[in-house]
């Protein structure tokens, strides 16, 4: 038996006025522990607030508290690194004789807390970026060896990564479950294994091989080659169009229609003939030509499968959408999306199928994957399976299978809505093995004879647990053709019961060569608001069925809030629709829009990942979107405006969305879709006028 370390004989006092995110918390630092005093607070901060609690940590040792104005917010603390971890050890590529040679220089965060009374959006990856940044100078200075490399271990599925992955930490795998601390033969649940290098030499440091190939695609950050200057090349440049003029055509297509995303492309390429003619003969090539819309996103799903990696778990978030062309009836190869009534002839559009790349943190990380079809009003009945509307879900799971194949490491997870609550999907999952679902039901199955149906089972079900769930404002809406009247309702927190059941959803009954399969184990998750709310609304319930394995209330939580993340799809819907205006493309055929939407698809996921990461990554460089022209040009805008000049990326985003209109009152909402596009077109213009008179 050892002794506890010595902590401090009273709690640590609670921090105050904490804000909601890093960017704002005053006096931010890391206090090295150097003394007497400083461990007994470290101490009794782990003994008390981290999970694990105190422990006395073997070899070289470097500690911090993380300090501010508001009073201690948190505390890492650096020890040595595993005798022997195979993940690690593959991952670099080490032997034994290497390893026993090198491992001197690995070093392991081995306790990381922020307080759990803290609540502040980003101060985790900002207090990770801010440690391995001075790490290896510290533990040098101290020890006289500079580390180079850093490793941890993240419980899963209680914690996903995700601070880890956006301060540039990689996942290298599992654990077997034997734990430094654990008695001979007991087993310990297998943790992930996550790793930083330290220096841009690591790999030669610690005399390891280079690798002869990549396993997968190397990992790109998200906001990595998005900014203004170089974006269209990244995620259209190379395109395989077939002619090599044709892709660099595509490039300069996508980033004339990028400054101006409302506008037409005439407007937008302000009357320039050359630039006119070019878009035109790019997006009226023959059908037999290849420029499809498979091959203009293939860069972009390239980029985005380098955005997946190295992340513990991805959502791929299928919907569908139509895209209404109803007042341009001349278009040929349109379809009907709807009908009014009976005696209507029905809306011409097209059907847009995609799947959104979405990380935990809300991110949206690219759009690999767009179908289109132009229906003819049949029902679905009458038609072959795979031309049915629930082949759509289908493809699109087939798709993200088969780019998850290469991403080791990487957990992806489709999210769907109600018209994906089919038994066929179901056993597709299982037929593909590497991918999980989550599903809101819409099908109220028979569980088996004599038993209840799968909704009654769930209700009456025990409560075990509670939540509170954000419900977002909605407008009011009058029934018009083709949607029914909805009831406004007003933002506000849902205190809701949580229910979880494992169940076995047995092959249809009447269906020929269906009575022999297996069932299928889903487990449902049930959501629903204790209380009617106030307003008269209609109250919060979700029915959601999963893959994932749920085990207490912090995965159904988990579970819950990735759900809530498929809304990014929708945010996605309306930029393209709205912000880019995809419903009022003026050309002749259906094949030729198809090809203008997929290019301006990647315009709305571009414009939606920047409302995303200047929301939840705010202390990142501004040039990390925005060029040197533009943070000019929003610098002397700031000054002008007696506003905060663009030292980061958060206020970069905020005085953009003041040039489209943001007000940003105290207290109010952070800036919207709708505000950044319009502040992107008037950043853009600005931009080329700077860009002018630099050039003179």
């Amino acid at each position: 038996p050892r002794a506890a370390p010595v902590g401090s004989d009273s709690p640590v006092p609670p921090p105050s006025g904490v804000p909601e995110t890093a960017g704002e918390v005053s006096g931010l630092a890391l206090v090295p522990v150097e003394d007497g005093a400083g461990r007994r607070i470290w101490n009794g901060l782990m003994a008390r607030e981290h999970p694990r609690g105190a422990a006395f940590h073997a070899g070289c040792q470097v500690r911090y508290l993380v300090g501010s104005d508001h009073g201690w917010l948190g505390a890492l603390g650096f020890s040595a690194p595993a005798l022997r971890l195979k993940a690690r050890d593959a991952w670099i590529g080490w032997d034994g004789e290497a390893r026993a040679a090198n491992l001197r220089l690995v070093t392991c965060l081995s306790r990381f807390l922020v307080r759990p009374d803290v609540r502040c959006a980003n101060l985790a990856s900002k207090v990770l970026g801010m440690a391995v940044r001075r790490l290896a100078g510290d533990f040098e200075a101290r020890y006289g060896v500079r580390p180079l490399l850093c490793e941890t271990f993240v419980e899963e599925p209680e914690h996903d990564g995700a601070s880890f992955a956006a301060a540039g930490w990689v996942r290298a795998g599992l654990t077997a479950g034997r734990g430094r601390f654990a008695a001979p033969g007991e087993a310990t649940s297998p943790k992930a294994v996550w790793l930083r290098p330290l220096a841009p030499d690591w790999r030669a440091g610690l005399g390891a091989p280079e690798p002869e190939a990549p396993r997968g695609p190397e990992p790109l950050a998200c906001g990595d080659g998005l900014d203004r200057a170089c974006w269209a090349e990244n995620e259209f440049g190379g395109a395989p169009l077939g002619d090599r003029r044709l892709s660099a055509r595509l490039v300069r297509s996508a980033a004339v229609m990028a400054d101006d995303p409302g506008a037409p492309f005439t407007a937008a390429a302000q009357g320039d003939r050359a630039e006119v003619a070019g878009w035109q003969r790019l997006v009226d090539r023959p059908a037999e030509s290849e420029v499809t819309v498979e091959n203009i996103l293939a860069p972009h799903r390239e980029r985005t499968l380098r955005r997946m990696a190295g992340r513990g778990t991805v959502l791929m978030v299928q919907d569908g959408t139509d895209l209404n062309f109803a007042t341009h009836p001349e278009c040929d190869g349109l379809g009907i999306i709807g009908k009014s009534g009976k005696a209507s002839s029905g809306t011409l559009g097209l059907h847009m199928h995609s799947t959104l790349a979405v990380g935990t943190d809300g991110v949206p990380l690219g759009v690999p994957r767009i179908e289109f079809d132009a229906p003819d009003g049949k029902a679905d009945r009458s038609r072959p399976e795979e031309e049915r509307k629930s082949a759509r879900w289908l493809r699109g799971l087939r798709d993200i299978s088969e780019a998850a194949s290469p991403l080791a490491g990487v957990r992806t997870v489709c999210v769907m809505d109600r018209e994906a609550d089919f038994l066929r999907l179901f056993e597709e999952r299982e037929r593909l093995g590497n991918v999980d679902i989550l599903v809101r039901a819409k099908v109220d199955r028979s569980l088996g004879e004599g038993l209840p149906k799968l909704f009654g089972s769930v209700r009456e079900s025990p409560v075990r647990g509670r939540a509170e769930i954000g419900v977002g404002p909605l407008s009011a809406r009058r029934a018009a053709a083709g949607q029914k009247a909805r009831k406004g309702r007003k933002a506000r927190k849902a205190e809701a019961e949580l229910r979880w059941l494992a169940c076995d959803l047995p092959p249809p009954a009447k269906k020929k060569g269906c009575r022999d399969r297996a069932p299928i184990r889903l487990t449902a998750v049930h959501v629903r608001e204790t209380e009617e709310p106030a307003d008269g609304s209609e109250r919060l319930e979700w029915l959601l069925l999963t893959s994932l394995e749920v085990d207490g209330s912090g995965d159904a939580e988990r579970i819950l809030e990735w759900y809530a993340l498929r809304w990014r799809i929708e945010d996605w819907h309306r930029i393209l629709k709205s912000g880019c205006r995809a419903e009022h493309l003026k050309l002749r055929s259906a094949e030729r829009i198809e090809r203008a939407v997929a290019v301006r698809a990647v315009i709305a996921w571009r414009l939606a990942a920047m409302v995303m990461m200047g929301r939840e990554t705010p202390e990142l460089p501004a040039g990390v979107l925005f060029s040197d022209i533009e943070i000019m040009a929003l610098a002397d805008f700031a000054e002008d405006r007696r506003l905060p000049p663009p030292d980061d990326l958060g206020r970069a985003f905020v005085l953009m969305a003041v040039l489209g209109g943001y007000l940003g009152r105290s207290g109010g909402p952070p800036p919207g879709q709708t505000v950044i596009w319009r502040g992107y077109a008037s950043l853009a213009v600005m931009a080329r006028t700077y860009g002018r008179l630099v050039r003179m």
